[in-house]
């Protein structure tokens, strides 16, 4: 009897660690989605407000090549986050066409999982690092520091990378299941919350 009790202590810290990976990576992913459409948004605003101003006004603002750039790296980098979590990012889609077997596939996934993982938190750190030795300067027009648009690399990366960790602690991770429990815990866009 009490041989089988310090096997459930892992098992059970293991869950309730899997259950609080799970519900940051959602809560961070719902958050980054929000934050880039509200950059979209913005985005387009400024552009519009910068084409105004350029070709009727004839006074184009002193933010208008920076600004928008600014926001699109930061939204772009939001709207990844997402990506990751959904499993929707640019892949090629070849594995299921050569390799039949589902084992093979789930094993290949978390490999692909894994290293992913590693790539997001090493260019999380070099983001970082980089982010750190830009902070001092500043840039042309806007007169802000110039590592706050690399600081949006190691936010993000480490993001997606709460996201991964996310991937490779559920257990049988496959784009199919993830986007149908994305689609049955969250309403869909356009329904009332």
């Amino acid at each position: 009897m009490s041989s089988a009790s310090p096997s459930v202590k892992p098992l059970a810290v293991l869950c309730a660690v899997r259950t609080l990976m799970i519900t940051l990576s959602r809560w961070s992913c719902r958050g980054c989605l929000a934050l880039a459409a509200s950059g979209v948004a913005a985005l387009s605003a400024l552009v519009i407000w910068t084409v105004f101003m350029r070709w009727v006004m004839g006074q184009p603002p002193h933010w208008a090549e920076e600004l928008p750039q600014l926001v699109l790296v930061w939204t772009t980098l939001l709207a990844a986050v997402s990506c990751t979590r959904n499993r929707t990012h640019l892949s090629a889609g070849l594995l299921p066409l050569l390799v039949r077997s589902v084992r093979v596939q789930r094993i290949t996934g978390r490999i692909t999982d894994a290293m992913i993982l590693i790539m997001l938190l090493l260019l999380a750190k070099a983001g970082m690092d980089l982010s750190a030795i830009t902070m001092r300067q500043t840039t042309t027009a806007l007169q802000i520091p110039a590592g706050i648009v690399y600081l949006s690399v190691p936010l993000c990366c480490t993001a997606m990378a709460l996201v991964q960790l996310e991937h490779l602690l559920t257990p049988t991770a496959t784009s199919r299941d993830t986007l149908a429990d994305d689609a049955t815990s969250s309403p869909r866009q356009g329904d009332a919350s």
